[in-house]
């Protein structure tokens, strides 16, 4: 069932905000070379786009994997640079109304209602204060209305799934104004536990996002924004891999079925996060100035999971983990309708994380070492990374059609680590820390020509790194530490703008080059979860978007996009993988979407979605690839000036697919499976 707290497709269906009059913030407008366009709330609506990984198939380059555990575990890439599971750095950056988030796992998986949403793809170093080295999500929530304004939406469907949100914005007093919306989700649980005789992935959420705007005159915005979520969740969504045998010898004698397991814990997940920030926007008529400060804490535990997923007791897993991430940004911004256009900022960031994984499951017991028993191997760690950077960029319209574009980016990143282990059973197994510290540098270069009224060629080169850093789930201190990753991509393509006659249409081509990836690496034998540095990763695609309005009525919407993202060296003492696939990255998605509005209010929707083949280990093993699988949503509804409702439905042709899978214990995380429901909303 549909979160209906992050339930985009209300956007359009409670005829939200934009058929409302907004007080128009203070803003920094702007467009870099090769940049798309944004995603409205009309296009999110259309293919009933509610989470992150939705995105996967609709955006061209974007890859995400969910493991369904509040975003813990995910991996969120674009045209190959994405994050390892816990430890190492993001590769794709993620803002929400200007605040940058910590590492991926904390990302917000799950969308609070939008104005809108953009992939910024390429190294982004030199635009935003938050370093994304492979690519930049920038979602921006609605602002305030002038008048007030209220919508209340419920929505039922099957798996007992219920929500109910609120939206509400308008004026306070001439001088203040305010946005706040508010949701809460149930469903019970996709996974039948045959050996419990319960479902054990239920789902109950709440969100709360507030924001504050003072005016104190024409050329000057106040904002402070406060924003708080909840999980508490049931078992993570994972069960086994049909055919295939666990790390235990178990799977070929356990439930075949994606959605059964025969586990004898229920498993959990607590989620909890608040974070505020602070904004000041000041036109000084020269440039803009603009800072934004902001605190995050993030708080995982209990994670608990069934490693063995049978009723054996073998193995389990529970993770406690915390993360608290402060920014401040300062930038000066230039008037961005004038022939010459710059941005300046300043940028620090510092990330204190520490943990608590104890992982139990059967080892040798002394004194004979000859029978085995469960032992409970404990890992404690503390983490900071500080980040110290100035970026900037300038453009240059050399004549009415030729626009030149630089900007660079340098970083100072310091990062220590300390970590302990210690066994129930063998007593303490060693501790270390380690400490790294260095100067990057990221420029970029872009050229755009307007071939004619219609036409626009551009290109783009830049530079993204990824710093060294330190994971804590290693006992070894010669595999504690990774190195930097350094990416050089160069990308060219053409759009095409007809207003006239409501279509455009986008054509790009990438070519990449990362030294050094970042790869994840489980250790035989052990607990540990390393990262290793592939030598060499080469990554070439073709992505296309385009929108069509033939009538008055119809709409039509259309991605697609081919990568072909391989290890070109890599070789890790033992094995050759040069030539295999990198993991997590499909080799082709596509969407499409329509929108037909039947008259007096009624309307129809459908959206398709394709995604290609998906490997999730370096050596290319079939048994653990999800093959390519489409995934087909619909929904009918109505529309009048104050309410709406509708009946929607997603995955109608209930595919089967994994969305995650974990070689290291032949588990996967089923997809989402047919859903449907009914939805109503109210506005005044």
């Amino acid at each position: 069932m549909k979160n209906l707290g992050y339930c985009l497709s209300a956007l359009a269906l409670g005829c939200a905000a934009s058929a409302q009059d907004s007080l128009v913030p203070l803003t920094v407008l702007g467009e870099q070379v090769g940049e798309a366009q944004a995603l409205s709330a009309t296009d999110l609506e259309l293919f009933q786009t509610e989470k992150v990984r939705q995105l996967l198939g609709l955006v061209p380059g974007f890859a995400s994997t969910a493991a369904d555990s509040a975003g813990f575990g995910d991996f969120i890439g674009v045209r190959g640079t994405g994050n390892t599971a816990f430890f190492g750095p993001a590769g794709v950056a993620m803002t929400v109304d200007g605040v940058p988030y910590g590492d991926a796992y904390t990302y917000s998986t799950n969308f609070f209602e939008l104005s809108s949403a953009q992939l910024h793809r390429g190294p982004q170093g030199a635009y935003f204060g938050r370093n994304g080295a492979g690519g930049l999500l920038e979602f921006t929530t609605p602002g305030p209305t002038a008048d007030p304004y209220y919508r209340l939406t419920t929505e039922y469907g099957n798996y007992d799934a219920f929500g109910a949100r609120i939206l509400a914005s308008g004026p306070l007093s001439e001088k203040l104004s305010y946005t706040f919306q508010a949701y809460y989700n149930e469903r019970d649980g996709y996974i039948d536990n045959t050996f419990l005789g319960t479902d054990v992935d239920s789902r109950e959420r709440f969100g709360a996002l507030a924001n504050l705007y003072y005016r104190p005159s024409a050329d000057t915005e106040i904002r402070f924004r406060a924003m708080v979520e909840t999980a508490r969740d049931g078992g993570q969504r994972m069960t086994n891999l049909p055919g295939q045998a666990g790390p235990f010898g178990l799977g070929l004698g356990l439930p075949q079925d994606p959605f059964q397991v025969q586990s004898d814990v229920l498993g959990a997940t607590a989620l909890d996060r608040q974070q505020f920030s602070f904004h000041v926007t000041r036109d000084l008529g020269w440039a803009t100035f603009k800072s934004v400060s902001s605190y995050q804490t993030w708080n995982l535990g209990p994670n608990f999971t069934d490693l063995d997923l049978s009723n054996f007791g073998i193995s389990t897993s529970d993770i406690q983990q915390n993360q608290d991430y402060m920014t401040s940004r300062y930038s000066l911004t230039s008037d961005q309708t004038q022939d010459l256009r710059w941005q300046l900022g300043l940028f620090r960031s510092k990330t204190e994380s520490d943990g608590v994984a104890a992982r139990s499951f059967p080892v040798p017991l002394p004194p004979t070492f000859m029978t085995t028993g469960p032992d409970t191997q404990t890992t404690s760690f503390n983490s900071e990374r500080e980040i110290y950077a100035f970026y900037g960029n300038v453009s240059k319209d050399l004549s009415d059609r030729l626009t030149i574009e630089a900007g660079g980016r340098i970083e100072y990143v310091d990062t220590e680590l300390s970590r302990s282990k210690g066994s129930a059973v063998y007593g303490p197994l060693g501790s270390f820390s380690g400490q790294t510290d260095d100067w990057y540098f990221s420029p970029t270069l872009g050229l755009s020509y307007k071939a004619s009224e219609d036409v626009t060629l551009f290109g783009r080169t830049s530079i993204g790194i990824k710093p060294a850093g330190f994971t804590a789930f290693s006992d070894n201190p010669a595999t504690s530490a990774y190195g930097e990753e350094t990416a050089w991509e160069t990308e060219a393509g053409v759009r095409l703008d007809r207003p006239e006659e409501n279509w455009d249409l986008e054509l790009r081509g990438y070519y990449k080059q990362i030294d050094d990836y970042q790869l994840n690496r489980s250790v035989l034998n052990s607990t540990d979860f390393i990262i290793l540095n592939a030598k060499e990763v080469r990554a070439i695609g073709v992505e296309a978007e385009a929108n069509w309005k033939p009538s008055d009525k119809l709409s039509i919407a259309a991605s697609a996009g081919w990568s072909q993202v391989e290890f070109e060296k890599f070789n890790d003492g033992t094995t050759d993988f040069g030539g295999n696939r990198v993991p997590f990255v499909p080799e082709f998605s596509a969407a499409l979407g329509l929108r037909y509005d039947i008259g007096n209010g009624f309307f129809v929707s459908s959206s398709y979605r394709s995604i290609g083949s998906t490997t999730y280990e370096e050596t290319g093993n079939a048994n653990f690839k999800q093959a390519s699988y489409q995934i087909l949503d619909a929904q009918i509804g109505y529309e009048a000036e104050n309410w709406s409702a509708s009946v929607f439905g997603h995955n109608l042709l209930d595919e089967d697919y994994f969305s995650y899978i974990s070689p290291q214990i032949a588990a996967g995380s089923p997809g989402t499976p047919a859903l449907y429901g009914v939805r109503v909303s109210v506005e005044f």
